[in-house]
């Protein structure tokens, strides 16, 4: 029987979802601290971080005024970008459902708070930018900073391409993820493999344990 997909775009977030980007994430928070001069944070902490913009994190999370955030945003980047990028790994068996989405003829595209230096370093070291047809980064020059900027930023971009943005889902990890998709008024899916926790994965739509029902959420079985 043929498979009936129930959307006809899937964006993806990236980080915890995609890849799991914590030892590299956590490796440059870690000397943006020491560069900092601050307290070193707590591996729970660290936890919390992988995921919302790096000014977010900086502003709300940590309470650093605009200036010491903009320091820190520099640091963190300068390191993320020397090494700790590529420190990472991509979850198993993860890019091989975006390619059989893509294969039943639904749009891919990322939706990531990583800026598009950031994705394209990841990108072509795992060999991933292939599988989406539209990059959704953000881009705090233009102003993309929240997930909500990605989101619309990506949808418009789709549209702009021809694309059929008339059923569209977001998979991520963390609660930022579906706080953008709601601003959007489309369903999120949560996967429990990447940053969340039990709080944030009662606020989504649906939540999968493993890529395997990640696919039926999808739609991706026979009907």
């Amino acid at each position: 029987m043929p498979i009936t997909p129930k959307y006809t775009t899937v964006l993806w977030d990236l980080d915890g979802t995609v890849l799991d980007s914590g030892p590299g994430i956590f490796d440059s928070f870690r000397k943006t601290f020491d560069a900092m001069g601050m307290t070193q944070p707590t591996d729970e902490q660290l936890r919390a971080f992988v995921g919302p913009p790096l000014m977010t994190t900086f502003n709300e999370l940590l309470g650093l005024s605009p200036d010491d955030s903009m320091r820190a945003f520099e640091h963190y980047r300068t390191f993320y970008n020397s090494g700790g990028a590529l420190n990472a790994s991509l979850f198993d068996g993860v890019l091989d459902l975006v390619a059989e989405v893509g294969a039943a003829g639904i749009t891919n595209s990322l939706a990531t708070s990583k800026a598009i230096n950031g994705v394209r370093l990841v990108g072509e070291h795992f060999d991933f930018l292939n599988h989406f047809d539209f990059l959704g980064t953000a881009d705090p020059a233009a102003g993309r900073h929240s997930k909500a900027d990605v989101i619309e930023y990506a949808i418009l971009g789709l549209k702009a391409a021809g694309a059929d943005t008339s059923r569209v889902v977001l998979i991520g990890d963390r609660i930022h993820d579906i706080e953008g998709a709601r601003e959007h008024g489309i369903e999120v899916g949560l996967v429990k493999w990447g940053y969340g926790t039990e709080s944030e994965w009662a606020e989504a739509d649906f939540v999968v344990d493993n890529v395997t029902e990640l696919a039926a959420a999808l739609g991706l079985q026979a009907s």
